[in-house]
């Protein structure tokens, strides 16, 4: 790990999934969580009395069986889907523009190429070319590219990890954290994101302007954060170290 701050009670603590609390796999389904995820997320949402959401591309409901819901706030789908605290819950708008087009496009160039593999999560569209060859990589990103180009500033596409994910352009996890961010418990508090990727970006961005702290897992790279955690084994040790700390008795 980097010299990051001293675990503070007054933190709000946002945290992405894949990549940050989970180590990425070969394929989207085949992600196996730490056996102990979700009381490490417990223990470290009991210490900063619950002011602890997570922050993801996935959809809530996959959020929480990954994670065994332990956190009662949560963003998904790149910040177009947000439940708070209190229960509420924001379901993603109706369909943007051009997504019934890029489903068609992006779905057929899958079918396309052996390695490509198509993932539709109805209010975003992701194509993972993990296991795809220079020609299909560069078809798809030709894809991407066209559908974003042609849909008058209604779509956006996150290239992210051996993926390209195209989502509506007026969500973004940014703007889900300055949401949370409105509401109790994480109000008032300093608010600290953790993410692997250049769909953190946006959230990095949002937390600097509140003069948070803003952590990136994994090697040196491009990028808003102003610290950096070496992999997922060891932002879960830094939980644990959060809980431990802000878990202790104060002295007599």
């Amino acid at each position: 790990m980097t010299n990051l701050p001293a675990p503070d009670d007054r933190w709000a603590l946002f945290l992405d999934v894949d990549g940050t609390l989970i180590h990425i796999a070969e394929h989207p389904e085949s992600v196996q969580p730490f056996p102990c995820l979700g009381e490490i997320l417990g223990r470290a949402a009991d210490a900063l009395d619950g002011a602890l959401a997570l922050i993801s591309g996935r959809p809530i409901a996959e959020i929480d069986r990954l994670t065994g819901r332990v956190a009662p706030a949560a963003s998904g789908l790149h910040g177009l889907e947000l439940r708070t605290p209190v229960g509420g819950y924001e379901a993603p708008q109706g369909q943007a523009p051009g997504m019934s087009r890029a489903r068609e496009r992006m779905s057929g160039v899958a079918e396309r190429h052996a390695g490509l593999y198509f993932e539709d999560k109805q209010a975003t569209l992701a194509l993972h070319y993990r296991n795809a060859g220079c020609d299909a990589r560069a078809e798809a990103e030709q894809v991407v590219d066209d559908i974003v180009e042609t849909s008058d500033g209604a779509l956006a596409v996150l290239a992210g990890k051996a993926v390209y994910e195209i989502k509506p352009s007026r969500g973004d996890k940014g703007r889900a954290l300055q949401r949370l961010m409105t509401n109790p418990p994480f109000a008032g508090r300093c608010p600290v994101y953790v993410g692997d990727d250049v769909t953190d970006e946006a959230a990095f961005v949002a937390v600097n302007s509140l003069g948070g702290v803003s952590i990136r897992v994994g090697e040196a790279a491009p990028s808003a954060a102003r610290y950096r955690i070496n992999t997922v084994d060891e932002v879960l040790e830094w939980l644990e170290q959060i809980a431990t700390t802000l878990n202790q008795p104060n002295p007599p």
